[in-house]
């Protein structure tokens, strides 16, 4: 009987240890407690390392769980209930937690007491592990933003979380037991069951789609697909994470916006609204890329507005920025929609002509265009009238790629403001000889300030009546290395065009009072010391204090010194020109107006600008006595300054008839050929300043 009985002990223990499960009886009057080696060997122990005592279990409970067991049974005391049911936590003897079932049956004496509790203890921390984790997931994924829905392999939804009720406004009620379509628009319902294929043969699949809300509005949705597979791994379901991209697709298009704000931006002129110069170029090699299929050539137009800086200088900025806009406008009405029109900087536009077959067709809408320009333009108060020089290069006659055409046409554009504005050139070769040329004088004009090329000729004027020298007039000349002797005919223009002009005038007038100081200390007299004064160097900062500066240091007289300047420069910032020339004039130097009559100057201007002498223009004067006209003119500005109380002199005179023309009406100050060439200080000083005036040859004749 006791081998049976070992026998049966130790069949049950291995049960119990293969079912993970142990015994523990529990006798609560002399609470003493019975463990199975099984319970033990649960948490790590050998059956020697653990006593059969109630404590034994309650060192090693959870005591969380503790507090939880022991109010489960005061409960079952009260209720008198016979079957106990608890899971808690023992702790493992390496230190982890071992979750276990715990199932007992209770007994009680005829008095109602509890005697005795036996059961079993289970491990299950395998299946609370998972179940935990499961029940993690669940909640992660209830709480997700996220859509996340499953359904079935035929689509009926089956879980549908709270980021689904809002994105889609169903609830879980409304939406579980229905098929995933009704998030579809019709159009793509078909394509349902393919997903599920490729689901199915590639394990997953991601799609956007615009599904719809219970409301009929249409969610950007980006969604990724997974299979649901069971415990064999045959696939049972779809799990979907939908993700709403409303935000993102907002951000996108704010985006694309910008990007769109921003291309138009770098591509069009912010003023007028037309291509710039990074459009036009593309556009210009896009007209060559497609007339070279075909049998067609284009115009490229090269358009500057005449004496536009004018409007600027003289009515503002913002006036000259109305004027760029309606041009803009008329530019545009008078095109082709094929062709393209862009404005390159400042008061330069371009018209890219497509599709040109006959070069009248170009010279027809370069006549258009200035036609139109002509007409007049009423801006803030303001009539105004603008004209423009037009340059005209054709592909592929000219060139055939984009640099040298619109190198070409701004050729053919300078060639039409040279030849009187307001007109139109086709371009030439001989426009680029000349073109070169000029780039050659411009570098060579700085050089030959470099290399000290340039020196001073100075002109007797002539007091005819008295027979007496009363002044000279300094004239810069060039000693260019390879074309000789130049006059300022040949530079000046180029000077004002570089900016080397007021170098040059600074120059000269240090040279000039430095060389008249050297006869005034030889008890010479030159009389008055005129100086030509550009209207660059008086716009100069500091232009009044650097004068007065050289006028005392060589020691010059300020009634010694007469400053000239052209009529056609003072008329273009007459406000300006008058504030400047009332400071020179403060200073006691004489100013004249130099080619008097050939800048339009008014009345009501001569009386307000501090002149004392008008030259009469050379173009007057070498006509006399075959020009009836001029002569009218002459003697029109002779009245003039009378009127006004202004000195005279006339310039060019280089004919007895024409000094006596001159003198006759009144005019009696003179300089010209007749009475000297512009002559060298040295010779200057032998002939004028040392011997007597000759009064009837003259001796620089």
């Amino acid at each position: 009987m006791t081998i049976y009985n070992q026998a049966l002990t130790e069949r049950m223990e291995l049960a119990l240890s293969g079912s993970k499960t142990s015994v523990l009886d529990w006798h609560f009057e002399g609470n003493t407690l019975y463990i199975s080696p099984s319970w033990k060997e649960m948490l790590g122990y050998e059956d020697h390392e653990l006593e059969n005592s109630t404590e034994s279990w309650r060192r090693r409970v959870h005591r969380e769980d503790f507090r939880i067991v022991i109010s489960l049974l005061r409960e079952q005391q009260k209720s008198k209930s016979t079957y106990f049911v608890s899971t808690h936590r023992l702790k493992h003897k390496e230190g982890h937690w071992v979750w276990v079932l715990g199932r007992a049956r209770i007994f009680f004496d005829e008095n109602g007491k509890k005697i005795r509790m036996i059961g079993t203890h289970t491990d299950i921390t395998e299946e609370k592990e998972l179940q935990l984790k499961y029940f993690y997931q669940s909640q992660m994924i209830e709480q997700m933003n996220d859509s996340v829905t499953t359904t079935d392999l035929e689509g009926t939804i089956v879980s549908w979380n709270s980021g689904s009720i809002n994105t889609f406004g169903y609830s879980a009620e409304e939406a579980i037991g229905k098929n995933i379509a009704m998030l579809y628009q019709e159009k793509d319902r078909i394509f349902l069951p393919r997903h599920v294929e490729t689901l199915i043969r590639t394990g997953k699949y991601n799609a956007d789609f615009d599904l719809v809300t219970k409301s009929d509005q249409l969610v950007p949705i980006s969604f990724s697909l997974s299979l649901l597979r069971d415990v064999h791994g045959d696939p049972i379901g779809v799990v979907g994470i939908n993700k709403d991209n409303t935000r993102r697709k907002q951000a996108e298009d704010a985006l694309l916006e910008q990007k769109e704000i921003f291309h138009y931006q770098a591509h069009h002129d912010n003023m007028t609204g037309l291509p710039n110069r990074i459009l036009f170029t593309q556009r210009l090699d896009e007209s060559i890329l497609r007339t070279r299929r075909g049998d067609h050539g284009f115009a490229l137009f090269f358009i500057d507005i005449d004496k536009f800086k004018d409007i600027n200088d003289s009515l503002g900025h913002e006036i000259g920025d109305k004027v760029l806009k309606v041009i803009a406008k008329r530019l545009r009405n008078i095109i082709r929609k094929e062709d393209t029109l862009a404005r390159l900087s400042g008061d330069e536009f371009t018209i890219i002509m497509d599709t040109l077959k006959e070069r009248d067709d170009a010279a027809m809408l370069a006549g258009k265009i200035l036609k139109m320009l002509e007409e007049p333009m009423s801006i803030d108060g303001h009539i105004l009238y603008v004209t423009a020089s037009i340059g005209i290069s054709l592909y592929p006659e000219h060139a055939s790629n984009a640099e040298y055409l619109l190198k070409y046409a701004d050729t053919a554009m300078y060639n039409a403001k040279e030849e009187g504005r307001s007109t139109y050139r086709f371009y030439t070769s001989q426009m680029t000889e000349s073109a070169l040329e000029h780039l050659k004088m411009k570098t060579a004009l700085r050089q030959g300030i470099d290399n000290e090329e340039f020196f001073i000729h100075y002109q007797p004027q002539i007091d005819v009546e008295q027979d007496k020298l009363i002044g000279i007039e300094a004239l810069l000349r060039w000693n260019h290395p390879s074309k000789g002797l130049l006059s300022p005919d040949a530079f000046i223009l180029l000077a004002e065009e570089t900016g080397l002009i007021v170098e040059l005038d600074r120059w000269m007038m240090k040279k000039v009072m430095q060389q008249y100081r050297t006869w005034k200390r030889e008890g010479l007299d030159p009389g008055k010391l005129a100086v030509n004064l550009s209207i660059k160097q008086l716009e100069g900062e500091g232009c009044v204090s650097k004068i007065k500066e050289m006028m005392e240091m060589y020691e010059l007289d300020a009634d010694c010194l007469e400053l000239e300047i052209t009529e056609s420069q003072m008329m273009k910032k007459p406000e300006e020109t008058i504030y400047k020339l009332n400071q020179i004039s403060d200073l006691g130097v004489t100013i004249s107006i130099d080619d008097f009559g050939t800048g339009y100057s008014s009345l009501s201007l001569l009386k307000r600008l501090p002149i004392s002498k008008l030259k009469i223009d050379r173009s007057f004067v070498m006509d006399i006595p075959n020009s009836s006209d001029d002569m009218a003119i002459v003697q029109a500005i002779i009245a003039l300054s009378k009127s006004l109380k202004l000195k005279l002199l006339a310039e060019g005179v280089e004919t007895a008839e024409q000094k006596d023309f001159l003198l006759a009406n009144g005019c009696t100050q003179m300089q010209g050929y007749y009475f000297s060439y512009p002559l060298s200080a040295e010779v200057l000083r032998e002939q004028f300043l040392l011997s007597p005036f000759p009064s009837k040859a003259y001796a620089g004749r």
